[in-house]
């Protein structure tokens, strides 16, 4: 292993897990909710950013109301969870990705805005919570962005930051690695189109097994050139 790497802090959703299809119905019945149109998963990829509420503002074209945003929220929430035991599922490589860097002579580590909760247990049903050091979810409202949990997480890690090197899909993964000064690798199939990750200037990955090639691989000076509510 690369000496300058030996931590890895994994993403879930659109990562690890393959949720597009959940998302995207849920997005969609959460936008009738409110009285707006579907959008496709290209639409989605394009345009999804968090904080949650920038990315229905993007759609509208305007901020949503307060009463208009918990709608979206309630309805994407129950839907999002209904669905996801039927369409979820482990992305393409993601075993495989977590086995390689544990071969490699790495520890890992898991941190999402999923539901900590939920988190644990989906993380059971897959079975691939032992192969991780820690994982943490949201343990909040919905609504947010990571860069807070990012810091506490590498923090609590004991682990010095040149030596750790986070995997996600999408600009606010690029984002909290940058503000909690670690490096990032993103991956291409989650909820980010290839061009929107390009805009962070992080370094791009289009399989999990190319992921960690990058991460172990990407001189640890490396630094991702996210701005805050880049586009998701």
């Amino acid at each position: 292993m690369n000496t300058q790497r030996r931590h890895a802090v994994w993403d879930w959703n659109g990562t690890l897990l393959d949720d597009n299809e959940a998302r995207l119905l849920a997005v969609n019945e959460s936008l009738a909710a409110i009285g707006q149109t579907p959008i496709t998963l290209p639409q989605y990829r394009d345009t999804y950013c968090v904080p949650v509420p920038r990315f229905y503002a993007r759609l509208l074209g305007r901020p949503l109301t307060v009463t208009e945003w918990r709608t979206a929220d309630d309805t994407y929430q129950a839907v999002y969870h209904e669905h996801l035991p039927q369409s979820g599922h482990l992305m393409s490589g993601a075993r495989q990705a977590l086995l390689s860097w544990i071969a490699r002579g790495g520890t890992q580590s898991l941190l999402s805005l999923h539901s900590h909760t939920r988190l644990l247990t989906e993380l059971s049903q897959h079975g691939i919570g032992t192969l991780l050091r820690a994982a943490e979810g949201r343990r909040g409202p919905t609504g947010g962005t990571k860069s807070a949990a990012m810091h506490r997480h590498v923090q609590a890690l004991g682990i010095p930051r040149e030596h750790v090197v986070a995997i996600g899909d999408s600009a606010d993964d690029a984002l909290a690695a940058e503000q909690a000064g670690i490096a990032v690798v993103l991956y291409t199939g989650g909820s980010h189109s290839e061009t929107a990750l390009a805009a962070t200037g992080a370094p791009i990955a289009h399989t999990l097994a190319e992921a960690v090639d990058m991460a172990l691989g990407t001189p640890a000076k490396t630094r991702p050139r996210a701005q805050a509510g880049a586009a998701a």
